[in-house]
């Protein structure tokens, strides 16, 4: 919790309407002139938030930035109610109270954030900690303890389950091969009924038995559910599912994402192959021979081998670069299969001068990017003529490098000085905990529902970390007895017995 007291001014939002009322001034709701005379056990309640009030504004959930302002002749007791947190997981029907003091004048600032009492032991506040995890290829978790309770045709859109809680409207769910939007629930927890669109995302409707697992798919929703068999961004680095990976769900009203917590770092490093040459430029002659055709066989990306990858070179180049230079050939020959069928359809290799070696690289960032060169199946073969190394042939001689294999980039660096460490902060994308992703990518998280919308890397695989099922977690919450992480209400009272103090209070 934080709070900012000054040393007097004018209250927030303009001069306060005497004798109570609602005032709007500059954006600000000025709530009410609250009159307080001493009492030794009750406190006079200004402000509500956890219940309908008899007293100021109607009930909400979040109330927005307050101040608490001390507008009378005569010190005044501004108190401020929170519930109590004694373990992970854990509220004590306890709301437990802070209490300010103020002279005439003063005031405090309560910021509209979540908030919770805790003893200093109960660390789990922090939530469940998950570090550099991949999502699971299968793209789904199953919810527990929350499948279907009935067997469904192909046309029924009313799907009964043991447990709501678990999904949110607006989400997709899964079951055997079809995916359906969830547009309704019966009951926001409990046994209940979704109400779905059928068969999307490319899936087919079909019939499902009752002991069918119901899943929640993490597929890449800007392509249909079985475009790719990883969780991975698209072409243009595009990527979308409606929850953070099966993480955050629970049975319980703990679910969510911590704001703040979220790390995402992308496969980038890595997946290419070395020629094993140094001192290479655009103008080095290649020396093969100027006419004659050679072959080479290469896979990428797990993929199989594309066998007899064959260019011509020039007549009147043999150098390595210019348009119709060796590499220029080679990068012709690659992006033609690109788009033809085989072990090279839509994979991406580009080929070029790293270094002073020729380099063959995945245009993917896949924990399987790799690139793997050999000498062809049949024809002549460029490896071991000229400037080209050969393959196969033992360390210490000129010789093809071997792969280096995709790998994401370290957690942190180190000063090339002193080493000492620091976040590679460079390799992450994060959030700013109010819902927008910033780094290596660009896009948007709801913490409750953990549904994420990113531009990234292209062709990207990823590792996310995180903070889910706390105190923090998710959305915040002044009315949910299971999950009060805010505040709950705000009382006055005055330690004098002979003169009214006076607290004013004002939102925005």
């Amino acid at each position: 919790m934080a709070f900012h007291a000054n040393g007097g001014g004018p209250p927030v939002g303009g001069t306060p309407a005497r004798g109570g009322g609602i005032v709007q001034r500059s954006g600000k709701v000025l709530e009410r002139v609250h009159s307080l005379s001493y009492h030794a056990t009750d406190h006079k309640l200004i402000l509500d938030v956890e219940t309908a009030q008899t007293v100021g504004s109607v009930k909400a959930a979040t109330v927005g930035d307050i101040t608490i302002q001390n507008t009378g002749g005569t010190p005044a007791f501004a108190i401020l109610a929170y519930r109590l947190w004694t373990a992970a997981g854990t509220m004590s029907g306890t709301t437990y109270h802070l209490n300010y003091l103020l002279k005439p004048g003063e005031s405090i600032y309560v910021p509209d954030s979540p908030a919770v009492i805790a003893d200093e032991t109960v660390e789990q506040l922090a939530g469940t900690v998950v570090t550099n995890d991949a999502p699971t290829a299968t793209r789904y978790v199953s919810v527990d303890a929350g499948g279907m309770n009935e067997a469904i045709d192909g046309t029924e859109v009313g799907i009964d389950v043991d447990e709501t809680s678990f999904v949110y409207v607006g989400d997709l769910i899964r079951v055997d091969d079809e995916i359906m939007d969830v547009t309704a629930k019966s009951a926001e927890s409990g046994a209940g009924t979704l109400t779905v669109i059928r068969g999307t995302h490319g899936s087919i409707k079909a019939t499902h038995d009752a002991s069918d697992d119901l899943r929640l798919p993490f597929f890449n929703a800007y392509h249909d559910f079985d475009r790719y068999a990883t969780v991975r961004t698209d072409n243009n680095g595009k990527f979308k599912c409606f929850n953070f990976f099966g993480l955050g769900r629970t049975a319980t009203n703990l679910q969510g994402i911590t704001p703040g917590s979220i790390a995402i770092k992308f496969f980038s490093g890595g997946a290419y192959q070395n020629c094993g040459m140094s001192g290479i430029t655009s103008s080095t002659n290649s020396g093969l021979t100027a006419g004659d055709e050679y072959k080479f066989n290469i896979s990428v990306d797990g993929g199989g081998v594309h066998n007899n990858l064959a260019f011509t070179v020039d007549s009147s180049n043999t150098n390595f670069g210019g348009t119709s230079g060796i590499i220029s050939l080679i990068q012709s020959a690659l992006d033609t299969q690109y788009y033809t069928a085989g072990n090279l359809f839509e994979k991406k290799i580009t080929v070029g001068i790293v270094n002073g070696d020729v380099r063959f690289a995945s245009g993917s960032n896949l924990e399987t990017s790799a690139i793997f060169l050999a000498a062809p199946t049949s024809g002549t073969t460029p490896f071991g003529v000229g400037r080209i190394p050969a393959i196969g042939i033992s360390a210490g001689n000129p010789r093809v490098s071997d792969a280096v294999a995709s790998f994401v980039p370290d957690d942190v660096i180190y000063d090339p000085i002193t080493y000492s460490s620091s976040p590679n902060t460079g390799a992450f994308m994060y959030d700013n905990g109010n819902g927008r992703l910033f780094g290596m990518g660009t896009g948007t998280i709801n913490y409750e529902t953990g549904a994420i919308d990113f531009t990234g890397l292209p062709n990207a695989e990823f590792v996310v970390s995180c903070l889910h099922t706390s105190a923090f977690s998710g959305r915040q919450d002044a009315t949910d007895t299971v999950k009060m992480n805010s505040l709950k209400a705000i009382y006055g009272n005055t330690p004098n017995q002979k003169w009214n103090g006076e607290l004013t209070v004002t939102r925005s």
